[in-house]
């Protein structure tokens, strides 16, 4: 309809331009064509004596005195040259104003006639037009919805696909065929959304499976270890104690599980606060707060501000030191490193330890994922897992490269806080 709108009023316009363009060159050309050249006469003169017009084809004046006696006219032809001129003169006058006469009738009769034709055939091309307007403004709404229609057969079906979709069915996609167009392009988009949709739901699925089973764990340790004590029929208080020992140990596992979790779920919500954040400081202080556990600890701290989230920053490092210590083997070493590259500040941690396989790299800032060549069961598998919420918060970059040798260098490069330069 709308596109039918626009062609009607567009034919309309069309119309009226070409109505008063006919309308305006009619009454020009009819301007044109009657116009009278009153100086044309076709009336019959009288007759002149022959040598009245053998003196006038001569050339010269009848009455010139000068001219030799052959040549001079008697007095009784100059008055008859003055009759006639008096005649001829009457003669024209009659004939003038009857001319005029008559051509103001003949040119009344024929503006008459040509005023009326030009209406005519201007009427005409008024109902013919508006007849073809009319025909084709009904064709062109037709037109426009079959058009139309065709245009938006693929948004319908996208609209209907779409409402089908949710959190249960992510797998589908809309898959629309036809011509690489816009249309083509928004389906692609759109099944690409519903793909990290589907990523992300069921990672938050996995998350969830695999906090609920580290958090059973140490429950229902608790829970066997308190009915076997229960069950005992002459405990003593070194067995009890004991229980509560590893009840005791338990509960702290089951602490620690906690505390990452929110740790993790406040990382991924952003950064809180903004400020400066000096990584050398922060990272020597962890490094002095961190049991070395008989490992032999390295540091070569250079300048490295940048701004974000204090807090966040010290669990980030905390986090990378702690697992560098853990995951190691006896007599291993720890290296924290901080400075800058490319103008970037930058936080490094490499130990040695077991061979890593390259492919569990990417795999272990996953929740819960724990790289079966560490031998060491006794984290809660959210280490790196805090350590990229964390980056991905400040908007760093995380990198994690197994060690030929053994062991794994895991770097975070974080905006710079201002003017840079490249060590």
């Amino acid at each position: 309809m709308v596109y039918g709108l626009l062609f009607l009023i567009a034919g309309t316009a069309l119309l009226a331009i070409t109505y008063g363009l006919v309308a305006g060159d009619s009454t020009a050309t009819s301007d044109r064509a009657f116009v009278v050249n009153r100086g044309t006469s076709t009336a019959k003169l009288p007759q002149l004596p022959a040598g009245v017009q053998a003196v006038i084809a001569a050339g010269g004046s009848a009455l010139d005195a000068t001219r030799p006696a052959s040549q001079k006219l008697a007095p009784g032809q100059v008055v008859r040259i003055q009759d006639y001129a008096g005649q001829v003169s009457a003669t024209f006058r009659r004939l003038t104003a009857a001319q005029a006469v008559k051509l103001q009738q003949v040119q009344a009769t024929a503006n008459a006639s040509i005023t009326k034709v030009k209406d005519a055939q201007l009427s005409t091309l008024l109902t013919r037009s508006g007849l073809a307007l009319a025909i084709m403004a009904l064709a062109s709404i037709g037109l426009g919805w079959v058009m139309a229609g065709r245009a938006l057969r693929p948004v319908r079906t996208m609209s209907s696909r779409a409402r089908g979709i949710s959190e249960r069915n992510l797998h589908e996609r809309l898959a629309l065929d036809g011509p690489d167009d816009e249309l083509k392009e928004l389906a692609t988009t759109f099944d690409g959304l519903l793909g990290r949709l589907e990523g992300a739901f069921e990672s938050q699925r996995r998350f969830v499976a695999n906090a609920s089973h580290e958090l059973r764990t140490p429950i229902t340790l608790e829970r066997a270890l308190v009915e076997v004590a229960l069950a005992d029929p002459n405990p003593t208080i070194g067995s009890l104690q004991d229980t509560c020992r590893r009840v005791l140990a338990a509960s702290e596992h089951q602490e620690r599980l906690i505390e990452a979790l929110l740790t993790l779920a406040r990382s991924q919500r952003g950064l809180e606060s903004r400020g400066p954040v000096d990584l050398r400081e922060i990272t020597a202080e962890v490094v002095r707060g961190v049991p070395a556990d008989g490992l032999r600890v390295d540091t070569k701290l250079g300048d490295a501000h940048t701004i974000g989230d204090q807090a966040m920053v010290e669990r980030l490092v905390g986090n990378l030191v702690e697992n560098a210590v853990r995951y190691n083997q006896p007599g291993g070493w720890v290296s924290a490193w901080t400075g800058r590259r490319n103008g970037l500040p930058i936080v490094e941690v490499t130990n040695s330890g077991p061979v890593v396989d390259p492919a569990d790299a990417g795999e272990l800032v996953k929740p819960f994922y724990r790289a079966e060549a560490n031998g060491n069961r006794h984290g809660v598998g959210l280490g790196l897992s805090i350590v990229q919420a964390i980056a991905e918060a400040h908007g760093a970059i995380l990198e994690t490269e197994p060690r030929p040798e053994g062991g794994m260098r895991v770097a975070v490069a974080f905006p710079a806080a201002g003017p840079a330069s490249s060590d």
